[in-house]
């Protein structure tokens, strides 16, 4: 393994990073839906029943290490059609970084494009998506894009129809997973590859361990996709990781991530010698387990595997040993996807209809984790392969 410089990041990344995060998830689904709490706090455990297959396992992670093909779902088109209209922004949550960056990616195309981009701002509550969708409607904007895990029209079914009666079109970024149908009231989709995510994980720490993974997984079923992921990476340890494999699963809402993952993860190290692994389904989790780990005394033995690449936490990889690997995707890609579908809606161009945009999902870890930038940077680490895709597509330079 290669040294590691300890460096931590310059103070106003870090800063900033960590109060975009933790104000997103608090204030997310503040009037959400979720599990009951004393069932959460039980978490389930379960050990595996199938083979141990080390060979399988590798063969994915090898697979996804590297920059992935990209090929274009759809038929071109003439994207310039679509200059001067207007795109309507929703995020589940304006200060969430991860729906930051896929408007960002969003207004990248804008501007190629010369069309207007409008950013609600809100602050995750549904009172305030709502009120974003009816003045999405008085404005008479050409479409909506909503973005993020949390946010959708069954949440508000009566403004997305009034959307649809009003010639409005919805289209949701990363609501559900690639393998569930698209909400109602929805024009067309970007889906999110929410389970294969989640089998990787599970994979690297049945690798890792050699089919020994003792692991808590840290989930949050309360999203609109639900506990597809947990579902997944439980049936991946059941096939391929064998009678060696325990997990624990624990439930913790969104606003309950500052105070409950910690305390949590803590009590789970602290109790538990065997453990060797904190699976967290989403890297801004990592922020309240890693010192968790280190408060339980597991700093040498309990490693973290995790997904969504946030540059901070890739960051972690670069500079500890804790954080072991991180399944990333690319925030940017979810963006210009996003705008496909827009632009096809607004040009008259029938859209993806499964949503499936080929999101490539790729395993970080030390090996490979500094071609995402030094320090990390979002949309770096991919490739070019995409965007020069989806301009071609567009009929644009590239």
């Amino acid at each position: 393994m290669r040294s590691k410089t300890r460096k931590l990041l310059p103070g106003r990344r870090a800063f900033t990073f960590a109060v975009l995060i933790v104000v997103a998830m608090l204030t997310a689904l503040a009037a959400g839906c979720g599990v009951d709490a004393n069932k959460a706090a039980g978490g389930t455990t379960t050990g595996a029943a199938g083979a141990c297959d080390l060979q399988h396992v590798t063969k994915q992670i090898d697979d996804h290490k590297g920059i992935a093909d990209w090929i274009y779902p759809g038929n071109p088109f003439d994207a310039k059609k679509a200059a001067g209209k207007t795109i309507f922004s929703i995020q589940e949550n304006s200060t969430n970084p991860f729906t930051n960056t896929i408007v960002a990616g969003m207004q990248d195309v804008a501007d190629k494009i010369g069309m207007n981009l409008v950013d609600y701002p809100n602050q995750g509550q549904r009172t305030q998506w709502i009120q974003g969708i009816q003045q999405a409607i008085s404005q008479k904007v050409d479409v909506i894009v909503l973005s993020g895990g949390t946010i959708g029209p069954i949440y508000f079914r009566e403004q997305a129809a009034a959307a649809n009666r009003a010639g409005i079109p919805i289209v949701t970024v990363v609501d559900r997973d690639l393998t569930q149908d698209a909400e109602p009231n929805t024009a067309a989709r970007v889906g999110q590859p929410y389970a294969e995510a989640a089998r990787l994980d599970a994979d690297w720490i049945i690798k890792q361990t050699k089919c020994s993974a003792n692991v808590l997984v840290i989930t949050t079923n309360e999203l609109i996709a639900g506990d597809i992921n947990s579902k997944a990476a439980q049936d991946e340890f059941d096939k391929y990781c064998g009678q060696g494999c325990k997990t624990r699963f624990v439930n913790v809402p969104l606003t309950q991530w500052s105070t409950k993952i910690g305390t949590t993860t803590q009590t789970e190290v602290a109790s538990n010698p065997d453990l060797n692994y904190v699976f967290p389904l989403y890297d801004a989790m990592s922020q309240f387990v890693v010192p968790a780990i280190q408060l339980g005394g597991g700093i040498q033995r309990v490693k973290v595997a995790t997904f969504n690449g946030t540059p901070a936490i890739l960051r972690m990889i670069q500079t500890g040993d804790t954080v072991e690997m991180i399944v990333g995707e690319n925030e940017i890609h979810l963006g210009y996807a996003a705008m496909d579908q827009a632009m096809r809606l607004m040009t008259g161009v029938d859209p993806i209809r499964d949503g499936d945009y080929g999101i490539p999902l790729r395993v970080f870890d030390d090996s490979n984790v500094d071609e995402t930038g030094v320090p990390p940077e979002y949309g770096v680490g991919y490739g070019d392969q995409w965007r020069d895709g989806f301009l071609k597509a567009w009929g644009l330079p590239g």
